[in-house]
């Protein structure tokens, strides 16, 4: 695939991904509250998408 990239993630964060994922969806459909997340979840989640931001071309910083 041309325009395709690739992220190797842990589990840990896979399944952190799919929670948050889950959960905006499930906000946008009905309204349900965004549920708080700890420290380790946002580093996790953050580091993924800095990575992700740095494969598509950005610097890693998303200000």
């Amino acid at each position: 695939m041309e325009d395709s990239i690739e992220l190797r993630i842990d589990l840990a964060t896979a399944e952190d991904l799919r929670r948050a994922l889950y959960d905006l969806g499930e906000h946008q459909a009905a309204g349900r509250p965004i549920s708080h997340m700890d420290t380790e979840t946002s580093e996790r989640l953050g580091a993924f998408l800095r990575d992700l931001d740095i494969r598509l071309g950005g610097t890693g910083r998303l200000a």
